[in-house]
C-alpha cells in the first residue's frame, strides 16, 4: 500500500459519517493488540483552543526528553499534522505500513456489521502509529465532545485537561452548556488527574469541578488574577504568572489563557511524578508552533488565517484581531460546514468588513454551507459582499482589492486553510 492508496482508503470512510458510542473503538483495538494499553496520554476535550492547547502541552513534554505522539483534528496542509511523534510528521511509507497491517481488522469489524468511520480508523492509526514508534506520552485531543469520543478509548490518562466550554455540535452533546460540559468532562476517569480552562462560564466550571469531586480527581484551575500580559502583537505574547515570566508564538490573547491550562496540566504532572523544570517549561511554550491558527502568510497585504469555525473561536479571533489591528479596515474570506453555527458566527466578522467574501468551505465535501447562503447572511452586516467558487479565488480576489492599511483574514473552517493560503501568497 502506497500513502496515497492509505489516503484514499481513510477518505473513502467518511460516507460513514460520525456516530456516537465506543463499542466499535472497543471492538477494533481488542482485535489490534489494544496499543493504547502500552502509552500514557494527556487527554484534551474543549469547544475552543483545545488543538493550541495539545501542541504546547507536546512541546513541554518533548523539551523535557520524554517522547511525544500529538493527535489533532482536523490537518490544514497535510495529513499527517494529525498523528505527529517528537514534533514531526509521521513517515508516508510507515503509515501505509501501519495501515495495511490494520486492514484484516477493519475488514472483520465490516464483516460484523461494526464497520469503523473514518474518524474511528484515524484514531486506531494513530494509536498504532504511536506504539510502533515507542511513544512514551500521546498528548490526544478530543474530536467531538469526549465521552463517547472515539480517544476516549484510552485507559486513565495521566491528566485530562477540558478548555474553554460553548453551545457547539448541539445535535450530539446537548443543548445547553451543562449538557456540554459533561460529554467534555466525560474523559475524566478515576484515578487520573485534571486541569481546567480559567475562564470557563460558571455553568461549565461547575460540572467541571462537581466531576472531579466525584471520582476524587485532583483538579488545577489556574487563577487569572495572578496573570499579567506584558506585551501581545502578531507574533505571540509575552506574559507573567505567578511572578515567572513566559512568551508563546501563538498570537492573540486568547492564547494564554490556552497557556494557562498547559501550565495547570503541569502542576498536575509534576504532582504524578514527571520532571518538568521551570525552564524547560518555558522553553517548550515558547518554541510551540500551532498551523492555522492567526497565523501571518504574507505581509503586504497583510493575511492572516485562521481555523475559527464556531461562535466561540470566531469571536475570539475578532477580538484578537480588533486588539492587534485596531482601527484597520478587514477583508473577510469566510466559507463554513453546515454542522456549526453559521448563522451566529458570520456577522460577527462580517460587521467588521470594508469587503466579505463568502466561499464553500472545501471542493468536495457535501457538508458545506453554500457561499450564497453566507453571503445571504453577510449582507445584512456589510456592504460590500462578494461570492466566489474556492477559497483560493476568493484569497486572490482579497488580494486584488486590498488597500495598503487593509489586513486579509480567511477563517470559518480548517478546510479552508490550503486553498486561501495559495491565493493570498499567488500574487
Amino acid at each position: 500500500m502506497t500513502y496515497e492508496q492509505a489516503l484514499d482508503f481513510i477518505h473513502s470512510r467518511i460516507h460513514l459519517g460520525t456516530r456516537k458510542g465506543l463499542f466499535r473503538m472497543e471492538g477494533l483495538m481488542e482485535k489490534l493488540g489494544n496499543p493504547e494499553k502500552r502509552m500514557k496520554f494527556v487527554h484534551i476535550a474543549g469547544s475552543n483552543g483545545k488543538g493550541s492547547t495539545a501542541t504546547m502541552c507536546e512541546s513541554v513534554l518533548r523539551h523535557a526528553g520524554y517522547k511525544t505522539g500529538l493527535f489533532l483534528s482536523p490537518f490544514v496542509f497535510d495529513f499527517r499534522e494529525r498523528m505527529q511523534v517528537d514534533g514531526q510528521l509521521v513517515d508516508k511509507q510507515l503509515m501505509a505500513d501501519v495501515l495495511e497491517s490494520m486492514l484484516p481488522a477493519l475488514a472483520e469489524m465490516k464483516a460484523e456489521d461494526k464497520e469503523c468511520t473514518e474518524f474511528e480508523t484515524v484514531t486506531a492509526l494513530a494509536l498504532m502509529l504511536f506504539a510502533r514508534c515507542g511513544v512514551e506520552v500521546v498528548v490526544f485531543e478530543v474530536g467531538i465532545g469526549g465521552l463517547l469520543d472515539s480517544t476516549n478509548i484510552i485507559p486513565p490518562p495521566l491528566c485530562a485537561a477540558v478548555g474553554s466550554i460553548s453551545l457547539e455540535h448541539t445535535d450530539m452533546l446537548g443543548t445547553t452548556i451543562p449538557e456540554i460540559a459533561a460529554q467534555k468532562c466525560g474523559i475524566i476517569k478515576r484515578g487520573c488527574r485534571a486541569a481546567g480552562y480559567c475562564d470557563l462560564v460558571p455553568e461549565a466550571e461547575h460540572v467541571l469541578r462537581e466531576t472531579c469531586r466525584d471520582l476524587d480527581v485532583p483538579l488545577t484551575v489556574a487563577d487569572k488574577d495572578k496573570l499579567q500580559v506584558l506585551e501581545s502583537d502578531d507574533t505571540g505574547s509575552r506574559f507573567v504568572y505567578e511572578g515567572r515570566e513566559y512568551r508563546i508564538a501563538l498570537p492573540g490573547e486568547h492564547q494564554v489563557m490556552n497557556a494557562l491550562t498547559v501550565l495547570s496540566v503541569v502542576d498536575q504532572l509534576r504532582k504524578g511524578g514527571m520532571d518538568l523544570p521551570e525552564a524547560v517549561v518555558a522553553e517548550g511554550l515558547a518554541d510551540a508552533m500551532v498551523i492555522g491558527r492567526l497565523q501571518v502568510v504574507r505581509q503586504r497585504p497583510k493575511c492572516v488565517i485562521d481555523g475559527a469555525h464556531n461562535p466561540g473561536k470566531i469571536g475570539a479571533l475578532c477580538a484578537a484581531l480588533d486588539n492587534l489591528y485596531p482601527g484597520r479596515p478587514l477583508i473577510g474570506v469566510m466559507g463554513m460546514m453546515n454542522r456549526k453555527d453559521y448563522r451566529s458566527s458570520v456577522p460577527q466578522l462580517a460587521k467588521r468588513c470594508r469587503v466579505f467574501i463568502a466561499v464553500p468551505a472545501a471542493d468536495d465535501l457535501p457538508q458545506i454551507v453554500q457561499p450564497e447562503v453566507i453571503a445571504e447572511i453577510a449582507r445584512e452586516h456589510c456592504a460590500d459582499v462578494r461570492v466566489c467558487a474556492s477559497p483560493e479565488e476568493g484569497a486572490r480576489l482579497a488580494v486584488r482589492l486590498a488597500a495598503e492599511e487593509d489586513v486579509l483574514v480567511a477563517t470559518g473552517s480548517m478546510y479552508l486553510l490550503s486553498g486561501a493560503k495559495i491565493g493570498f501568497t499567488a500574487e
